[in-house]
C-alpha cells in the first residue's frame, strides 16, 4: 500500500487506518482534558464491527466534523479486525525493555516483530498484532509497564499529538502501511496471559484487579491542587532525562533557560491552595514552598546526577529504540554478499537536489509560506498601512501586491489590540482605492489583546480559528500580528528568554496552519528592531519602514530574507482617501510611489564608503574615543551621522545606515570605557555576513 506520511492530513490518515480494517476515531487533544487518551465520540456501539460509511464520513469526510482533528486512536479488538496492542512503556519501566527484549530473543532469533511499532509521544513502544480467533484479546495494565489492549481497549495513533508536545509516529519501515499486522503466536499469547496474571492485569474474562488511587487531586477547572510536589519531582526528572537523550553537556545558562521553560509548564498545571486579590499563582506557590525555588533545587539535584543516574535512565530508552529499529535480518544480495535488509535514508546527489522544488512564497520575493516575518518601523511610520494592504491582497484573492506576485491567497487572521477604532477607516479606504467589496472576503480581526507568552491563550487562539464555522475548516494562508509589544504584556522585549517564548507561540501557530505569521513591531531609538536580537535571529524575513516626519514619502527596505536576495527597498507614499460618508471621515491608504520620488537622506553611499566608514569607527573604538548615534555627542565630537557627512551622505542618511548595520548585526551599541560611562558603536560583523 502506497501511502505518502509527509503530506497527509488527519482525514488521509483516518482514510488509510479504515481500509486497513481498523475501527478509527476522533480522540481529545492534551489540552481539552486531563484524561485525554479517549474519544471524542460516543464509541461503546462500535465495540464488534467496523462503523458504516455514513458515520465514518460525517466523522472525517469532506465535511465531517472531525476532519481536522489531528488526535485519533482505534478501538482495539473485534471492530478493528482483532487487532491486539502490546504497549512496552519502557522509558519508565526497565523491566517491560528486559520482557520484551527476552521474548524476541527466545522466539524471534532477537529480532523485532515484523508488526506496525509506533513510538508514543511518552517515549514507549506499541506492537499492533492479531489475535488468534478462537481467543478473546484481553485488556489489562501491569505493574511492570506492559499493558495490553484487546478487546474494547483504545490506543492513540499517529498522527496524534502528545501532552509532552511530541507527536506519536510510526518505526520507519514497521508502518500499517509496510507490514500487515500478523497473527499474535502461542508464545507470544501465553507471554501476554501469564504477565497480565503475574504482575495484576485485568482481562475481559475475569476480574478486573484493583488499581492504586491517583497520586494527586484536581480541582474544578483541571489544575492540581494535592500532590504538587510529586509532580514537581516526576516533571523534573523527565524533563532532565530528555535533554540527556538530546545534548551531550548543557551551559549553566542553557540549564537555567530550560529550568525556566519547565517551571512555566508545572506552574500552568498547578494551583497553589492560597488565595489573595492580586498575588499572582507563582507568587503564592512560593509562599507554599512549591514554586520556583523548590524546582529550581530539585533541577539541580537531577542535574547533579546528569552523568550517572540520568545517563542511565536516558539510555534505557536509546537502547529500547535500537531494539526497535536497528536490528534487520542478514539476507544474501545477488552478488552472494550476506548484508542487512533494510530500507536505506534516501541519499541526494547534486542533480538530485538541483531538481528540488523551490521555496514556495506568500508574496513573492518577500515573504515565504510557513515562516516568520518581521516588519519594523518608527511609530507613525506607516507600516500598518503597508502590511494591512498585504494582508487585504492576499484575502481578496488578489494576483499581485505592489508588482509581486501572491502565490498563496484565502482566510487572513489579523490580531489587533491597536488603534482597532480606525482600522474600519483604514479597510474602506483600502476598498474605496482598490474598487474591491471587501464584505465578503475572508479576512478576520481578532481586536481582543491575546497574550503570546501565555500557552494557554495561544492553544485558545489556535483552536478559536480551528472551530470557526465562517472558515468551513480551511486553514488561514496568514496571520498578522500588530503589534508585538501588544502581544507581549508584562514580558521584557530585551529578554532573550521572554522573546523566544514569543517566537515559540508565533511557531506553534505556523506549524499548526502551515501559514505565514506576519509581525509587526517598532524600531528603538538607535533605529533598530526593538528588543533582543532573538526576534531577527528567528526571523525568515524583516523588513524596515521608514518615513521622514512630515512627509507622505517613505521606503520598506528589505534587512533580511532567507530565501531571496534582500538590500532591496520598496518607495511607497500615503495617500489621504475621503471615505465619502456623511461624516467626512477620512484616511490613509498606502501605494508604490516612484524611488525619485524620495528625499535624498534615502540615497545610500556604495558598499566601498560603508567598508571606509565601519573602519574609520573601529579605529575609533579602539582609540577610546567611540562614534555615537546619540545627538548630545555633537558637542565632543563623537556624532557619528556628522562624521559620516565626509563621504557625501546626509545625516539622516547616516542614521538610516547605522540602524540598518544594528539591525543586521553588523554594529552595536556598547560601553568602550565603563568606569566613565563613554558608550559608543562598536564594529562587530561584516557587510558580507
Amino acid at each position: 500500500m502506497r501511502f505518502d506520511d509527509d503530506f497527509a492530513g488527519p482525514s488521509e490518515y483516518a482514510r488509510l487506518y479504515r481500509d486497513i480494517g481498523w475501527q478509527v476515531v476522533p480522540s481529545l487533544a492534551p489540552t481539552e482534558d486531563r484524561a485525554w487518551k479517549r474519544p471524542v465520540i460516543k464509541w461503546r456501539e462500535h465495540l464488534n464491527e467496523l462503523a458504516d460509511a455514513d458515520t465514518f464520513d460525517g466523522w472525517y469526510g469532506d465535511r465531517g466534523e472531525h476532519r481536522n482533528r489531528h488526535n485519533m486512536g482505534i478501538i482495539t479488538g473485534a471492530c478493528s479486525s482483532g487487532v491486539t496492542v502490546v504497549d512496552i512503556d519502557l522509558q519508565k519501566f526497565p523491566q517491560a525493555l528486559e520482557w520484551w527484549q527476552t521474548l524476541l530473543e527466545d522466539h524471534n532469533g532477537g529480532f523485532p516483530l515484523q508488526a506496525p511499532t509506533q513510538r508514543t509521544g511518552g517515549g514507549g513502544l506499541q506492537v499492533f498484532v492479531v489475535w488468534p480467533g478462537d481467543r478473546t484479546p484481553p485488556t489489562g495494565k501491569t505493574s511492570i509497564g506492559v499493558d495490553i489492549r484487546g478487546q474494547g481497549g483504545f490506543a492513540v495513533i499517529p498522527p496524534s499529538m502528545h501532552e509532552s508536545g511530541k507527536s506519536y509516529t510510526w518505526v520507519a519501515n514497521f508502518e500499517p502501511w509496510t507490514v500487515t499486522p500478523p497473527l499474535a503466536g502461542e508464545w507470544l499469547v501465553e507471554a501476554v496471559e501469564e504477565v497480565l496474571a503475574k504482575y495484576g492485569g485485568s482481562t475481559r474474562d475475569g476480574p478486573r484487579a484493583a488499581t492504586k488511587s491517583p497520586d494527586t487531586t484536581v480541582n474544578a477547572f483541571g489544575a492540581i491542587v494535592d500532590g504538587r510536589e510529586d509532580y514537581m519531582a516526576k516533571l523534573v526528572w523527565a524533563k532532565v532525562t530528555d535533554l540527556k537523550r538530546m545534548y551531550t553537556t548543557l551551559t549553566t545558562i542553557q540549564s537555567e533557560q530550560l529550568m525556566l521553560d519547565a517551571f512555566k509548564q508545572y506552574s500552568s498545571t498547578v494551583k497553589s491552595r492560597l488565595y489573595e486579590v492580586g498575588i499572582s499563582n507563582d507568587d503564592l506557590l512560593e509562599r507554599e514552598g512549591r514554586g520556583l525555588s523548590e524546582f529550581r533545587k530539585k533541577w539541580l539535584n537531577a542535574m547533579g546526577k546528569w552523568t550517572t543516574e540520568v545517563a542511565e535512565a536516558a539510555t534505557i530508552s536509546k537502547i529500547a529504540f535500537t531494539v526497535a529499529t536497528a536490528q534487520f535480518p542478514i539476507v544474501e544480495g545477488e552478488d552472494g554478499v550476506a548484508r542487512p535488509d533494510f530500507e536505506p535514508f534516501p541519499m541526494m546527489s547534486i542533480p538530485d537536489i538541483r531538481t528540488m522544488p523551490d521555496p514556495r512564497w506568500l508574496i513573492e520575493g518577500m515573504k515565504i509560506e510557513n515562516s516568520l516575518s518581521m516588519t519594523a518601523g518608527a511609530p507613525g511610520c506607516g507600516k500598518t498601512f503597508v502590511e494591512l494592504s498585504q494582508a487585504l491582497s492576499v484575502a481578496a484573492g488578489l494576483s499581485e501586491w505592489w508588482g509581486r506576485k501572491i502565490y498563496q491567497n484565502g482566510p487572513v487572521i489579523y490580531i489587533s489590540s491597536e488603534g482597532v477604532s480606525d482600522l474600519k477607516f483604514r479597510i474602506a479606504a483600502w476598498e474605496r482605492e482598490t474598487g474591491i467589496s471587501v464584505d465578503s472576503i475572508p479576512f478576520y480581526l481578532i481586536h481582543v489583546p491575546v497574550n503570546f507568552m501565555d500557552n494557554v491563550d495561544i492553544e485558545r487562539l489556535i483552536m478559536t480559528i480551528q472551530y470557526d464555522d465562517r472558515l468551513a475548516g480551511e486553514s488561514p494562508v496568514a496571520v498578522w500580528v500588530d503589534t508585538v509589544s501588544r502581544a507581549l504584556p508584562g514580558a521584557d522585549e530585551n529578554l532573550q528568554k521572554d522573546m523566544t517564548l514569543f517566537v515559540q507561540a508565533c511557531d506553534k501557530i505556523r506549524v499548526s496552519f502551515g501559514c505565514t505569521v506576519s509581525c509587526i513591531h517598532h524600531t528603538n531609538k538607535q533605529g533598530g528592531i526593538r528588543g533582543s536580537t532573538v526576534l531577527t535571529g528567528a526571523a525568515d524575513s524583516v523588513f524596515e519602514i521608514v518615513r521622514e516626519e512630515g512627509s507622505l514619502i517613505g521606503e520598506m527596505k528589505a534587512r533580511k530574507i532567507k530565501a531571496a536576495s534582500d538590500g532591496w527597498s520598496i518607495a511607497f507614499k500615503l495617500k489621504e482617501v475621503h471615505l465619502g460618508d456623511i461624516s467626512g471621515n477620512t484616511s490613509l491608504f498606502a501605494e508604490p510611489a516612484s524611488k525619485d520620488e524620495l528625499s535624498p537622506a534615502h540615497e545610500l553611499p556604495s558598499k566601498f564608503k560603508c567598508q571606509e566608514m565601519l573602519d574609520a569607527m573601529s579605529s575609533a573604538w579602539a582609540e577610546g574615543k567611540p562614534w555615537s548615534n546619540h545627538p548630545n555627542t555633537r558637542r565632543d565630537g563623537r556624532y557619528a551621522p556628522m562624521l559620516m557627512t565626509r563621504w557625501d551622505v546626509t545625516e539622516d542618511a547616516a542614521s538610516s545606515l547605522i540602524a540598518s548595520w544594528i539591525l543586521n548585526g553588523v554594529v552595536e551599541i556598547d560601553f568602550c570605557d565603563r568606569h566613565n560611562k563613554v558608550k559608543g558603536i562598536r564594529v562587530v560583523g561584516s557587510l558580507y555576513g
